[in-house]
């Protein structure tokens, strides 16, 4: 018999008896007290804060029966007063509603959350599991009773595995309702410092539904039986988040729970290849620039429901035959006039210059025993994922100058972001593809320029 079977193993079977229809409004990780990257600071839409209030009022809209949220509401203690009051706010809106909320604390907020619970009484608002002790608690909601299972950090950092915790304790949850289980912690790592959770433990458990925090993404892992799955971030805040952001409602029929995901995040980042074929001057550029932006636009039109700013990141990729013009274009632009005023705005937070150089055999120049053959034959070496002493000496070269500007104490917004993105042999390689094929081109456009003259 497994262990996480032992407390349970004395239950009841179920009565059969027709289940209580409820809705319940799933989210984690809202860090409050954060702001989404890349939008002007005088938007309200860029802090945290707007999609806590929008979440508070889909509730109500709603007539949800719970709200759950999975840890890191707040970002970080020095947090602490600029979320309180809009936290309480919402709290009491929620209250007032009749909405039971239920949450645990995340490494963010394992002290700050619980501080704030203690500043004020509330009769529908639970924080489970406080000083990492599993917590069994039965709500009363207008459409009937729901037990959630909850469990909060302790501290910043926890390195085991909360699940391990559960036998031997004296949880009995009635089988004759929804079990739910609120976590934070780290699903995808088993060395995490923030309660690495082995999958196979949450299906062992007689929970009906588990909605987990930490990872921003979000992300179904089981879709029945029990369900488990990441929220992710109600707000997109960084580049890196990219895709819909919002909350996910359950409807829960005793052990049969179905998920829908409502975005509510007022920014979206994007990922965007703009092909340089036929852009053969500043002004042909921007207008291939912006006409990528409006299509792409175009194509996700149905999931911007929500959504007041894009902000786009864009790969300039495909072959042009004035690299060191193209260079120039781009570092002249300015990114502000590239903003389209359509709704939702769409901007554009940085390009990235992945250019080829045009060469008729790029194979046949890299046999070459010149300058420009060498540098086409590591662009070969580094696209076909080849090896030589010289490659090689390259890359080492590459890494130590990462290393060295990631070791430094500098001020960071002076730094490469491209030297500041990791030390991998990858982010290395991939650096000096990019130089060499900017290199190439200025040696092919020298050439062709001795030639006309």
């Amino acid at each position: 018999m497994s262990l996480f079977s032992v407390i349970f193993n004395s239950l009841p079977i179920k009565d059969h008896i027709t289940p209580a229809i409820m809705n319940i409004l799933a989210s984690a990780d809202l860090h409050l007290g954060r702001q989404s990257s890349g939008m002007p600071e005088t938007l309200d839409e860029r802090s945290a804060v707007f999609t806590w209030h929008r979440l508070v009022k889909l509730a109500i809209e709603k007539e949800v029966d719970a709200v759950v949220l999975a840890g890191d509401v707040v970002d970080r203690e020095n947090r602490f007063f600029e979320a309180i009051g809009h936290l309480q706010r919402g709290f009491e809106q929620l209250e007032n509603a009749g909405i039971s909320l239920v949450m645990v604390a995340g490494n963010h907020d394992f002290d700050v959350l619980p501080d704030i619970i203690k500043n004020r009484e509330y009769e529908l608002i639970h924080l489970l599991g406080k000083n990492g002790s599993w917590e069994l608690k039965e709500i009363s909601t207008r459409s009937g009773q729901v037990q959630f299972m909850g469990w909060s950090f302790p501290e910043q950092h926890y390195h085991g595995d909360p699940l391990l915790e559960i036998p031997g304790l004296d949880l009995k949850p009635d089988p004759n309702l929804p079990l739910i289980g609120v976590l934070h912690g780290d699903l995808y790592d088993a060395k995490s410092t923030y309660a690495p959770i082995d999958p196979g433990g949450l299906t062992r458990l007689p929970a009906d539904a588990w909605i987990i925090g930490h990872i921003h993404k979000p992300d179904v892992l089981n879709e029945a039986n029990p369900l488990i799955f990441y929220p992710g971030s109600p707000q997109a805040l960084s580049s890196k988040e990219r895709g819909a952001h919002g909350v996910v409602l359950l409807n829960v029929k005793g052990v049969d729970i179905k998920q829908k995901n409502i975005p509510l995040s007022p920014v979206r980042y994007r990922a965007l290849k703009v092909e340089l074929m036929g852009a053969e001057d500043k002004s042909k550029l921007r207008n291939r620039i912006l006409s990528a932006v409006r299509d792409d636009m175009q194509q996700i039109e149905s999931e911007l429901s929500n959504v007041s700013r894009l902000i786009y990141d864009l790969s300039l990729t495909g072959a042009h035959r004035a690299l060191p013009e193209l260079e120039r274009w781009i570092a002249s632009f300015d990114l502000a006039e590239l903003e389209l005023a359509t709704d939702p705005v769409a901007s554009i937070r940085k390009m990235e210059n992945l250019a080829e150089p045009v060469v008729e055999n790029l194979q046949e120049l890299a046999t070459h025993p010149t300058p420009t053959g060498l540098i086409a034959k590591t662009i070969v070496e580094l696209e076909s994922g080849g090896s030589s002493e010289f490659l090689n000496r390259l890359v080492n070269e590459q890494l130590e100058q990462i290393r060295m500007v990631n070791d430094t104490g500098t001020y960071f917004p002076l730094v490469d972001e491209e030297m500041n993105a990791g030390d991998s042999e990858e982010q290395a390689k991939t650096m000096l593809l990019k130089e060499c094929r900017k290199l190439l081109g200025e040696l092919m456009n020298q050439k062709a320029q001795l030639e006309e003259g």
